[in-house]
């Protein structure tokens, strides 16, 4: 049996380091459009764990700030996050990227 290992995401790509509350107004904007997808944890004790924006870098220096997600985000999804994150970080050069389904 074939298992395939499948990770929905929404990324925020720049060269800009943001702060906490930038950071925390990206995941906003994601959960606002999709707040079924936003993957949620829970504990031994059935306790519900807040969501992470997990950061890391890129070979070329840039940063991603990743939302990890239970399903793909749709064209009409991911046009309405772009077209918040562009609003709410006019003066930041990023690129948004998700998982897509084929």
């Amino acid at each position: 049996m074939e298992h395939k290992f499948v990770k929905h995401f929404a990324r925020l790509i720049t060269d800009a380091e943001l702060s906490n509350d930038d950071v925390a107004e990206y995941y906003d904007i994601v959960e606002s459009h999709i707040p079924t997808k936003v993957v949620v944890a829970y504990t031994d004790d059935h306790e519900m764990v807040s969501a992470e924006v997990t950061l890391y870098s890129t070979t070329e220096d840039r940063t991603i700030y990743e939302v990890v997600l239970q399903e793909a985000v749709d064209d009409e999804e991911g046009d309405a996050i772009t077209k918040d994150l562009f609003e709410a970080f006019p003066n930041i050069d990023f690129d948004f990227e998700s998982s897509l389904e084929i």
